[in-house]
């Protein structure tokens, strides 16, 4: 399991409009705690995110397995709500995702987020976004941002 540390957060916050998130992708709960640590209620449960959703929710903010990436942006346009989906920036240019991506967002981030603790960060990755103003539909954040949003 590959966490999400808050620094991938932090980034996405100022952009959040208000309502109840659901993070379908919760695995220890990390996410969970580090939004509902920024004053955002957040309904998540550990099953199966292709057959189940909660009965009330408004966006959803999550950090998917990425191997299954094309499918996971395919059903999150198809429940037809806001999101913004943690994803390595390479999804732009797989062939698959590229249908899902039409009409999204993105969130750039200033530097690459370190999942496993090791400081070795391999990829980069963005937040794909859909239905939620970031201001421009690409979106570089920069480390000063950061640091007025924290």
């Amino acid at each position: 399991e590959l966490w999400t540390p808050a620094e991938a957060l932090v980034y996405l916050l100022p952009y959040l409009p208000s309502g109840l998130i659901w993070e379908p992708a919760p695995g220890s709960g990390r996410l969970v705690n580090l939004l509902q640590q920024a004053g955002r209620q957040v309904v998540w449960k550990d099953i199966d995110y292709f057959t189940w959703q909660p009965e009330a929710w408004d966006l959803m903010v999550t950090n998917p397995p990425f191997s299954k990436k094309a499918a996971w942006l395919e059903r999150a346009n198809k429940l037809g709500k806001p999101y913004a989906i943690l994803l390595p920036v390479t999804a732009l240019g797989a062939r698959n995702c590229q249908k899902q991506l039409g009409g999204s967002s993105v969130l750039f981030l200033p530097r690459r987020i370190d999942f496993t603790g090791k400081r070795a960060p391999w990829f980069a990755t963005a937040w794909f976004i859909r239905d939620i103003d970031i201001g421009w539909p690409l979106q570089f954040v920069d480390e000063a941002t950061a640091q007025e949003a924290q």
